[in-house]
């Protein structure tokens, strides 16, 4: 028996009428005539025939012989569907009797067992034939006896005493529920105080994509290389105790900070400052500081590395925990990614001479790192298609060159200060002044960070002016910039006009400077126009350039030179030629004196005396001993000293003997011999050499006078 509910309902017999538009014109069509046989009179009759009771109107009596065919199809669907609602409604009718019937023979059967005759009469034979009276029954199986009955007041008592104990326990379980939620509260009060402290302070927090019940905070630089892009995101989860654990994979080696450290002779001198380690208890804020350096120096430890390998591998050492490179023969500078308050940090923490120095260096390399960062955030704003890799950061190589120009400039001083210490120990008043740019105490650009601006300068610092004075006419400014490649410099050299000069000297060109004097040194010594790459380049030069300064300015002290006079006035002050017009000596058509010798020779840096083909003059030389660092002005002179006694040329160093030793004569066989003086005796030829630093009894223009005074023309 199915479970479908009891309805005595008949079901709607369907419509006959058309169900829809297309069906209306079907059953038009299947008409006689279809569209065409319809008009309005027969429609009418129609409607008035089934308003009258499907009979036709008596009036009517026009009989339609056509219609009898489409008459009797009706007639006949509509005694189908007739028949059919009566099955239906029968086969309903039929079910509905037999659950009845089936419903009144299980009471019956089950009423037989209590009230077997009263039931008897309301068996169905079928059901009588099968079985047999109170067959079911149906019985209470657990009925309360007397014992039962006695026990239900100790039973309601019972009850409310297990009512009582479970009031009581459920008042235990809600007052430990509000116990764990006073602390659960508490807990979440110092987690939220604690995120939203980081939130006060600058950091950013946010939902994890993938978990978004967990909080996180990030920290780390937006415009960091790709390795390190996820590398500056923590989650923040609660611990128990209600404080916030920082959850970064950075983290579980512990704290890494770069420490620079100076290395002399293998001895440590000087080693950047690392902070304490953070107790396990610090603050939030603290923590994030100290995950956001630790990530900033694993980058910083990972660029050098990189620049070191790919760029930089001839000039810095690397090693599996450090990078180093030399700042000169004895000191060096030592990279490491240490921990702070591990042995080798402590040991390396000790102070040190130099530990200012290595601070400097650590903070100048992270100032590159973050101008790195607005480097990449700059290129990532310009419009471009091709996205190549990006080539390793120049952190190393502008630390490497700014210290290579830096050392290089004083070196530079020091070289030019010691030729123009040397020019003036020979009496020469010589110079050098040191010209350095001054820096904007405002930096220029309103959108201009103060540390990129920083960055500039250290990576390309100003140029570097030294000013030269060999004479008061020969004067030069040496150029020093820096340049990109290493070593770091550049030098260039250019002239400067001569010194002007009101207080007129008999010795002109080497005191003071006449009126429409030029530089000889512009016409006689140009510079290399490519510059030079070294400061032994540089000195190279100079030593060739300072003898052709000195030589000119001395020629004209050779054309003006008298050419006979006693040697006490050769040897302090030349005098004008008592021959010559308003106290100068007269020309001749090379511009000397009338019949002075002296010239200059080819290699100018020789006044030599053209009538003996040069045998007789005076040289200078600029000798440099870059082994033992010395420079010395030398001038070699050859002229007529005592008087002859045997014949040999004898030569005479500076600083071995006096000059009085320096006009005797030697003695041997085969020496040059001098024409006669006033006094009828030969004179010989004299070899002398004066150095300065180390001459004291004279000075270089005392000597040259002495040399011009006792050539072969003045005996």
């Amino acid at each position: 028996m199915d479970d479908r509910p009891f309805s005595l309902q008949l079901q709607s017999a369907r419509r006959q009428g058309p169900q829809s538009i297309s069906e209306f014109i079907r059953r038009v069509n299947a008409e006689p005539g279809g569209f065409r046989g319809l008009n309005a009179a027969d429609l009418r009759r129609q409607v008035d025939a089934q308003a009258n009771g499907g009979q036709a109107d008596p009036n009517d009596q026009d009989v339609d012989m056509t219609a009898d065919a489409s008459d009797s199809g009706v007639d006949e669907a509509d005694a189908q569907d007739i028949a059919a609602a009566r099955e239906g409604l029968l086969r309903a009718i039929f079910q509905t009797h037999q659950t009845s019937m089936f419903a009144l023979d299980f009471v019956s059967l089950l009423l037989s067992k209590e009230n077997p005759a009263q039931a008897v009469t309301t068996f169905s034979p079928g059901l009588r034939d099968m079985v047999g009276v109170g067959t079911l029954g149906a019985t209470m199986l657990d009925a309360p006896t007397t014992l039962a009955r006695s026990r239900i007041p100790d039973n309601r008592m019972v009850a409310i005493g297990k009512r009582l104990m479970d009031l009581n326990k459920a008042a235990d379980a809600a007052l430990a529920a509000s116990k764990r939620l006073n602390k659960e509260i508490d807990f979440e009060t110092q987690y939220w105080s604690e995120v939203l402290g980081v939130g006060e302070a600058g950091w950013q927090t946010f939902r994890l994509p993938h978990e978004p019940q967990t909080l996180a905070v990030q920290f780390g630089f937006s415009n960091t290389s790709p390795a390190f892009k996820n590398s500056g995101i923590a989650s923040l989860r609660r611990a128990k105790d209600g404080s916030v654990n920082l959850e970064h994979g950075d983290m579980s080696g512990g704290s890494k900070r770069l420490q620079v450290r100076i290395v002399e002779n293998g001895k440590v001198v000087g080693a950047s400052t690392l902070p304490k380690p953070l107790p396990s208890d610090a603050p939030l804020q603290d923590r994030v500081k100290e995950a956001r350096d630790t990530v900033f120096s694993r980058e910083l430890w990972h660029e050098i590395n990189r620049e070191a390998r790919t760029e930089l591998d001839h000039v810095v050492r690397i090693s599996a925990s450090a990078v180093a490179y030399d700042l000169d023969a004895t000191r060096s500078v030592s990279l490491h990614l240490v921990t702070p308050g591990s042995e080798d940090s402590v040991a390396a923490d000790q102070p040190g001479i130099l530990d200012d120095i290595a601070d400097e260096v650590c903070a100048l390399i992270s100032l590159l790192l973050m101008n790195a960062h607005r480097e990449n955030a700059v290129r990532r704003s310009e419009p471009t298609t091709a996205k190549s890799a990006l080539p390793p950061y120049s952190l190393l190589r502008p630390m490497i060159a700014y210290t290579t120009y830096h050392g290089t400039i004083q070196q530079c001083a020091r070289s030019l200060e010691t030729v123009a210490s040397v020019l003036r120990s020979a009496g020469l008043p010589s110079a050098v002044v040191m010209k350095e740019p001054v820096l904007p105490t405002t930096l220029p650009g309103a959108r201009t960070a103060p540390s990129s601006a920083m960055a500039n300068l250290f990576i390309h610092p100003p140029p570097v002016e030294f000013d030269l004075t060999i004479t008061p006419t020969s004067r030069l400014r040496v150029l020093l910039k820096p340049t990109a490649r290493l070593p770091g410099a550049a030098y260039s050299v250019t002239f400067l006009p001569p010194l002007e000069s009101t207080t007129p000297h008999p010795i002109p060109h080497i005191s003071y400077v006449p009126p429409g004097a030029a530089n000889p040194l512009v016409a006689l010594c140009p510079p290399a126009a490519d510059g030079y790459a070294t400061l032994d380049d540089l000195l190279a030069y100079l030593c060739g350039a300072v003898p052709i300064a000195v030589t000119a300015a001395f020629a004209d002290l050779a054309r003006t030179f008298p050419l006979a006079g006693p040697p006490a006035q050769m040897a302090t002050m030349p005098l004008p030629n008592a021959g010559s017009k308003d106290g100068e000596p007269d020309q001749d058509a090379d511009g000397n004196g009338a019949g002075n010798p002296w010239a200059v020779a080819a290699d100018l840096r020789s006044l030599v005396d053209r009538d003996t083909g040069g045998e007789y003059g005076a040289r200078f030389d600029l000798v440099r001993d870059a082994a033992a660092g010395t420079l010395e002005l030398v001038l070699t002179g050859d002229y007529l000293g005592g008087e002859e006694g045997g014949g040999a040329k004898e030569e005479h160093d500076s600083g071995d003997e006096d000059e009085d030793e320096d006009e005797e004569m030697a003695d041997g066989a085969g020496g040059n011999h001098g024409p006669k003086g006033a006094d009828g005796q030969r004179k010989k030829k004299v070899h002398r050499v004066w150095k300065w630093p180390g001459e004291q009894d004279a000075d270089v223009v005392m000597a040259v006078s002495y040399i011009l005074g006792h050539g072969p023309g003045s005996v």
